[in-house]
């Protein structure tokens, strides 16, 4: 480093290494040198940046110029997964004995499982390991039985992503770009392991592999993107599946590493987690971003997660309490917290029948109102309460 004058003069001049530098105004120029130096503060970078190392690696030296860029180009809250840190539950079935059939975990996660009979258990378990990262719970699948899997099995966890959330990878045109999925996992039997980016036709797949060690390893796989292929970029229908192999047969993996026309949920040659008793995969932090570069994983608040969330799949209850005549049908609107992603699918989980109401039932009249109904028996009181669960899931 030269320590060049402050506030020099135009034509002024200064020796230092061997070199007679002279101020133009705006830059020193060395006697001799062909290439001019910047002062500490202003001035414009008119040639190439150069980066001394990986860019993209961790743990080494970069310019402020290079993570200004990064931050502008990739800021934080990209993610185009939902609830990737594993932390929403609304169902609570993932959060207790979990299931061992195909359905529902964690919010916007789904456990797919087509085999004759059940080969294992999916759950939510709290990990300290990964606590100390940032993330407390993990989707988990444990095997129940050495399972041989054959080319019909698509066994593994995944989730769609609504096409509104993804113009911007332009998928399908010539301005189709990079993308990155980053994640943490965490395997019993340490191997070559494998996943998937699918489009909702199921016939434009890029089948992945990762090889991990047993504990807990962050896996980053960049993706070019898919300029073939039909693909859905706008609406509210269903885009893109991001699947990880659980031990998927023959007709759900395809050659890795490469664009390819199918609706594969792995790659060939892969491990499967099913092939042995006992054995476990843990998933969490999962991130799916445009671009070549693993950005951290961005935290939101738990009301911004919950909203997303709700916007597949919320839980309620609607009470209205009053006085009428026998024979006349009651009712009571209610406001769902978010627009869902369509007009939800009612199930009345729960109704008080004891309270002067039968009959109750529920409707909806769009993405964000339902409302619940009832038949009073008797001139009196009354109170109808309908708990329900409302679905727009893809």
């Amino acid at each position: 480093m030269i320590d060049f004058p402050n506030s020099p003069t135009v034509g002024q001049t200064f020796t230092a290494a061997g070199v007679t530098w002279t101020w133009d105004g705006t830059k020193w120029t060395g006697n001799g040198l062909n290439t001019p130096y910047l002062p500490l503060a202003g001035g414009t970078l008119s040639g190439p940046l150069t980066l001394v190392g990986n860019p993209v690696a961790p743990l080494q030296p970069a310019t402020k110029q290079y993570v200004d860029y990064i931050e502008a180009a990739y800021p934080l809250g990209d993610n185009h997964i939902i609830n990737g840190d594993m932390l929403i539950d609304q169902r609570g079935v993932a959060s207790g004995a979990g299931g061992t059939v195909t359905g529902y975990t964690v919010d916007r996660w789904m456990y797919g499982g087509n085999t004759a009979s059940p080969v294992g258990t999916w759950t939510r378990v709290n990990s300290t390991a990964m606590a100390a990262n940032g993330f407390p719970s993990v989707l988990m699948f444990t095997s129940s039985t050495a399972h041989t899997s054959v080319a019909t099995d698509a066994i593994s966890f995944f989730q769609c992503i609504e096409a509104d959330m993804l113009p911007d990878f332009a998928f399908g045109t010539a301005g189709a770009q990079p993308v990155t999925l980053s994640f943490w996992v965490n395997v019993s039997i340490a191997g070559t392991y494998s996943g998937a980016l699918c489009n909702y036709l199921g016939t434009r797949a890029y089948p992945f592999l990762f090889a991990v060690p047993v504990g807990w390893t962050k896996v980053v796989v960049t993706i070019p993107g898919d300029t073939a292929g039909t693909w859905t970029l706008l609406g509210n229908g269903g885009s893109l599946y991001v699947c990880f192999d659980l031990g998927c047969g023959a007709n759900y993996r395809g050659p890795a590493g490469a664009w390819g026309n199918g609706g594969w949920n792995g790659a060939n040659g892969a491990a499967n987690i099913v092939a042995t008793n006992g054995a476990y995969y843990q998933l969490t932090g999962v991130k799916l971003e445009i671009g070549t570069v693993a950005t951290p994983y961005n935290r939101e608040s738990v009301t911004k997660k919950v909203a997303d969330c709700q916007r597949y799949y919320c839980v309620g209850n609607i009470l209205l309490i009053g006085y009428s005549a026998a024979t006349a049908g009651v009712g009571v609107g209610y406001t769902l917290p978010v627009n869902m992603r369509a007009t939800p699918t009612l199930v009345l989980t729960g109704a008080s029948g004891n309270n002067n109401v039968n009959s109750v039932a529920l409707g909806a009249y769009s993405p964000r109102e339902i409302y619940g109904t009832g038949v009073v028996v008797t001139t009196a009181g009354f109170q109808l309460q309908c708990q329900w669960t409302a679905s727009a899931e893809l």
